[in-house]
């Protein structure tokens, strides 16, 4: 139902998230708005979806567009839009209250579930306890796997020719930038591998933040179909795409826990996959105590759910449950990571043995599962010669010219790290006989990243290593003084490591 009408003026705000359009206080409250309700503006017959907020400097009859706004929608300064309270489908409204119960979900349900999520629609709170449901009832296989090719189909669809590879780690462990590594060398062996991640939510640097420190990450759909067509790779940041966008609901309403449900993880990750066109799959979940899997069991049931849905979507999919109970790599950090990776490709002396073998590993497996090779010992011998080779790391500069980088060529001794330094050193003696990553995040996260690319921390000694009081474990680096004492403070706390 139509209610009123307004003109649509441009305002210098961005909230960083929601589609919001401003009232007038007195003008949507004589027609029977809150603060809590989302509207629809009609423009052309077509319906836009919009939250509500109320500001009494906007006169009635003017409505305030934020930059989020006319990003998403063709909506333009002096448009003059229609304002209607927006219509939900009820069936979503039902479907949830069942999810609630533990009741599975007919396809028409996940449907209008996914279809209000899409058109913004439902809020985020009643998304909030549709996500929670995950956490008390066990996930019907098949519900999960029309979910997922339903979400994927709300957004952009690639379709490469031949074998199209996925690499993809669920997170949880520090360092382990592998991503940089992979896909340059499968791509030097002639695998298509169009690789598109996430920035971090939660941990010190994610494969977004890493490429940007090399490369334009940001791309439009016809720059990844001419760099995979012309490379048989991108490495391509998935929050400037459209891929399963009714997934990012999800994840919006789960990032201010900083936990997401195994099922709701699982769907999103697959739906991606199938979006890019990826028909062979490697799945990486890293198990340990201070990671996102801290147990064997729980990671083999995950890793059955990627094998479900991965064959239901016509994906060869395969799960290589790795070791997490440290830091992979020696760096936590952007820069610090990149390093990690540019190191291993210029076989330089200082390399990280532990990253160079996890990533060699898992291109093995990939090799396998692409049918490359046929076992995986050989596999694992084509894989470490196109490392050694350097065909690998010229992959990479390859890419990164391609994707605008300034110096393609650029060596790990060249990056640029935090200005400000701090070395901790051991508080007594003795072995290294536990890590705590999460804790090393957070110190990270303290010392400026991820928003500061040159800051975190370069690990010196990791578990296993004797050592004598006072000798220095870990380098932090930062680009402010305060930061970096903050940090100071919190390492005098606690510790990161246990000595036994």
């Amino acid at each position: 139902m139509e209610i009123f009408s307004g003109k649509i003026k441009k305002l210098n705000i961005s909230n960083g998230e929601g589609i919001v359009a401003m009232l007038n206080t007195q003008e949507a409250t004589a027609y029977g708005i809150s603060p809590q309700d989302k509207i629809s503006l009609i423009r052309n017959k077509e319906e836009y979806v919009v939250d509500v907020a109320f500001s009494d400097e906007l006169e009635p009859g003017i409505i305030g567009a934020t930059q989020e706004l006319l990003d998403n929608y063709p909506i333009m300064e002096g448009d003059n839009v229609l304002v209607s309270f927006m219509r939900t489908n009820p069936l979503s409204l039902v479907a949830i209250r069942k999810k609630l119960l533990g009741e599975k979900l007919t396809t028409e349900e996940i449907d209008a579930i996914i279809e209000d999520m899409q058109n913004n629609k439902l809020s985020d709170l009643i998304l909030a306890y549709y996500t929670a449901t995950s956490f008390f009832y066990k996930s019907d296989p098949e519900e999960l796997a029309y979910t997922t090719k339903a979400t994927a189909y709300t957004g952009d669809m690639y379709r490469f020719p031949g074998i199209v590879a996925s690499k993809y780690c669920i997170g949880g462990v520090s360092g382990n930038e592998t991503t940089m590594i992979i896909v340059p060398l499968l791509a030097s062996l002639g695998i298509t591998i169009p690789k598109t991640f996430s920035k971090s939510i939660t941990s010190p640097a994610a494969t977004g933040e890493c490429v940007e420190v090399l490369m334009k990450s940001e791309l439009k759909k016809a720059e990844i179909i001419r760099l995979v067509d012309k490379h048989k790779c991108c490495l391509a940041w998935n929050g400037n795409l459209n891929l399963a966008p009714a997934n990012d609901r999800i994840i919006k309403v789960s990032a201010p826990l900083g936990m997401e449900p195994y099922a709701r993880m699982i769907s999103s990750i697959m739906a991606k996959n199938y979006a890019m066109g990826i028909n062979h799959c490697l799945i990486d979940i890293p198990v340990g105590p201070t990671a996102k899997v801290t147990n064997q069991a729980d990671a083999e049931r995950i890793a059955n759910h990627f094998r479900n849905i991965g064959s239901s979507l016509g994906i060869k999919t395969e799960v290589a449950i790795t070791q997490a109970i440290q830091p992979i790599g020696n760096g936590i950090g952007a820069v610090l990571q990149v390093r990690e990776v540019l190191r291993i490709l210029q076989q330089h002396p200082e390399r990280a043995l532990d990253l160079q073998e996890k990533a060699l590993d898992l291109a093995a497996q990939l090799i396998v599962i692409c049918g490359l090779k046929e076992d995986y010992s050989s596999a694992l011998e084509l894989a470490t010669s196109e490392l050694l080779s350097g065909k690998a790391r010229t992959k990479l500069q390859e890419i990164i010219k391609a994707q605008g980088g300034e110096k393609p060529d650029i060596n790990s001794e060249e990056l640029s790290l935090g200005s400000e330094t701090f070395d901790y050193t051991a508080p007594t003696e003795g072995e290294i006989s536990s890590i705590d990553m999460k804790y090393l995040n957070m110190l990270a996260k303290t010392l400026g990243a991820p928003g500061d690319a040159g800051a975190g921390l370069f690990l010196h000694k990791k578990l296993g290593n004797k050592v004598q009081k006072g000798e220095k474990l870990i380098t932090c680096y930062a680009n402010s003084v305060n930061k970096l004492n903050l940090t100071k403070e919190l390492f005098e706390e606690k510790s990161p490591y246990t000595f036994s």
